[in-house]
């Protein structure tokens, strides 16, 4: 077998397919008895090795040992340099971005994938013992405790779910390399990081009606609320309700509806208009901006929408923070209250299964099983002092 140290670190045992019984062979000279040229061919490959190490040093050039190994074996040559894990971070963002040229990823998406490659990057300049020339053959399954535990969370503070979400992007790179080559094997494919749970949050009718029946002094108040409460009553999330316009409008068995398409899950939305959402989009028909952008409804951007929902829910009184994801999650309360089951609200909210639904949007209540157990009850002992 052929192993090569450098710099304390080692590459990969191979088979030079020399074959010889360990008491023939000599490894303080690499000779084996009675075979010179099985010999020779022993020392011309750790000559070689040498060469190409100092080659590479005066060069200043990687000294990564499997570099080294595979150009001595001539698998490679000297010109062809695998990325460094840096490297590879950033071609992994362009493939994304031409993702997003093509509309096959949002730029919300995109902005999310930048902060973790800037996060990563700094963890293997700065942080790590890894270093800025770290190749991804040099990556250990110990990756999973240096990156989430000691830098992700102890070093800057992140909670547990999101330097989860950090470490699988990383994994994600690192499948990457291994697809175009640039690594033998992903050490980390098979580690295993439990997500803490945390249940979702919605709002509550009362608040809907809280929020609806206030009436605000600045216009824009009054509009970011009216599609924040479309989002609560149709469960469309902000991209979709966004980009709304009378195409997305059809009628399916005499109910009115919004078909929508989303590029997460590739699941059409079918989500019936119901009374308050309707009513919304009539408010809005004439409205300048809209007929001008060919739009349903005036939206402004997520960034601004959230500005503005928080001094909203602040002046009505609302426990909750309000933000634009948390109308998607109130929409399976409200969906709820009108008698859909779980199944029937992932089909409105274009959900592959109900799993998806019941981890990220659905909160479970005790008003339902009050609700039900009352009407089941109640008219029984109705019935009974009537009698």
């Amino acid at each position: 077998m052929f192993r090569l140290l450098t710099n304390g670190k080692r590459a990969p045992d191979v088979s030079t397919g020399i074959h010889c019984d360990r008491e023939n062979f000599d490894p303080k000279t690499r000779t084996i008895k009675n075979d010179p040229v099985n010999s020779a061919r022993l020392r011309t490959l750790e000559a070689a090795v040498q060469r190409i190490f100092k080659d590479r040093e005066l060069t200043g050039r990687s000294l990564n040992a499997k570099v080294i190994r595979d150009i001595a074996l001539g698998l490679r040559g000297h010109n062809e340099p695998l990325p460094t894990v840096i490297e590879g971070i950033r071609r992994y963002l362009e493939r994304h971005e031409k993702r997003v040229a093509i509309q096959d990823l949002a730029d919300g998406s995109m902005k999310r994938y930048r902060t973790y490659a800037d996060i990563l990057e700094c963890f293997f300049t700065l942080q790590s013992g890894y270093g800025k020339d770290t190749n991804f053959n040099e990556l250990k399954p110990a990756l999973e405790h240096h990156l989430v535990y000691d830098y992700l969370k102890a070093k800057r503070g992140y909670s547990h779910n999101y330097a989860l979400k950090i470490f699988q992007f990383m994994r994600s790179i690192i499948e990457y390399a291994v697809a175009e080559e640039w690594a033998d094997r992903n050490p980390i494919r098979h580690v295993k990081i439990r997500k803490y749970h945390k249940d979702p949050v919605a709002l509550t009718m009362a608040d809907l009606e809280r929020l609806r029946d206030f009436t605000f002094a600045e216009p824009h108040a009054n509009q970011v609320r009216d599609v924040f409460l479309f989002c609560c009553y149709s469960g469309l999330a902000f991209v979709d309700v966004a980009t709304l316009s009378r195409h997305s409008l059809t009628t399916i068995s005499d109910v009115p509806c919004i078909l929508k398409s989303r590029t997460k899950s590739g699941v059409q939305a079918f989500v019936p208009l119901f009374p308050e959402a309707s009513a919304i989009l009539d408010r809005y028909a004439q409205h300048e901006a809209c007929r001008m952008k060919g739009l349903l409804l005036p939206v402004l951007s997520n960034p601004k929408m959230n500005k503005w929902l928080k001094i909203i829910g602040n002046t009505v009184g609302i426990k909750e923070s309000l933000h634009t994801h948390l109308a998607r999650k109130t929409f399976t309360m409200y969906s709820e209250e009108l008698g859909f089951s779980l199944s029937e609200m992932a089909v409105m909210m274009g959900l592959k299964n109900v799993t998806m639904l019941e981890d990220h949007y659905y909160q479970r209540r005790r008003e339902p099983v009050i609700t039900r157990f009352k009407n089941i009850f109640r008219p029984d002992s109705d019935q009974q002092q009537a009698g």
